[in-house]
Formats: C-alpha cells, sequence, structure tokens
C-alpha cells in the first residue's frame, strides 16, 4: 500500500476509511468459519492433538511450574525467616549470658597475654 492511498486528516495520522461495524464482522466470521463445539470431548480431543495446541500446554505447563515452584519457595523463606527471628529472640537471653560467661573465663589469660606482651621489649626493632 502506498501512502497515496491513504487518507491523511491535518496532523498526518491516518484515517480509517471502511469501519466495519461489529456486527458485520461477527454476520462474515460465521458464515466462513463455524467455532467447533468445545462441549463435545471428541472435537477436544482432536483439537489437542494438533501440535500448535500441544505447544501451548508445554508452555502453560512451564509457567504454572515455575509460578508453583516460585510460590513454594517464597512461602519457605517467609517461614525459615520467621523461624530463625523467633529461635533468636528465644534464645537471646541465654546466649547472651553463655557468652558473658565465656569471656569471664577467658578474660584472666587475655588480659594477663597483653600484660606480658607489653613489657616485652619489642623484637622487630
Amino acid at each position: 500500500m502506498t501512502s497515496d492511498s491513504v487518507k491523511l486528516d491535518d496532523e498526518g495520522v491516518p484515517m480509517l476509511q471502511n469501519p466495519v461495524s461489529l456486527e458485520t464482522l461477527q454476520t462474515s466470521n460465521a458464515e466462513s468459519t463455524p467455532m467447533p463445539d468445545l462441549t463435545d470431548h471428541e472435537v477436544v480431543a482432536k483439537l489437542l492433538q494438533y501440535s500448535e495446541v500441544q505447544d501451548l500446554l508445554d508452555d502453560i505447563s512451564e509457567d504454572l511450574q515455575n509460578l508453583v515452584s516460585w510460590k513454594i519457595e517464597s512461602l519457605l523463606k517467609e517461614q525459615i525467616g520467621r523461624l530463625i527471628k523467633e529461635a533468636t529472640e528465644e534464645s537471646a537471653f541465654k546466649m547472651a549470658g553463655d557468652i558473658r560467661t565465656q569471656l569471664q573465663l577467658a578474660l584472666p589469660d587475655l588480659l594477663a597475654n597483653l600484660i606480658k606482651q607489653a613489657k616485652e621489649p619489642d623484637s622487630t626493632d
């Protein structure tokens, strides 16, 4: 189609010259290709044999599998995060006490080693 055969408005936008009504479109489609009866199981079985339909089913199956995997993963992440937070909150007091006890037990040796290192002459001189 050349630009000579297309009518343009004042702003250069193509204008529709022969509009088709919805009724005309539905009537012409109904006359040319009748729709198959999708309530008939035999018709549906025949349609499912087409490779295009099989490809579409494969795509839908893959998309659904990915969606289910994503949903399971996000639910598990949420639950695991919640459980870790609860466990940390429940054990925080005991953990702080255990850390304090370990520090108290190790502190005398740590201080003694620091004082000993401070008194020794620097071996790098």
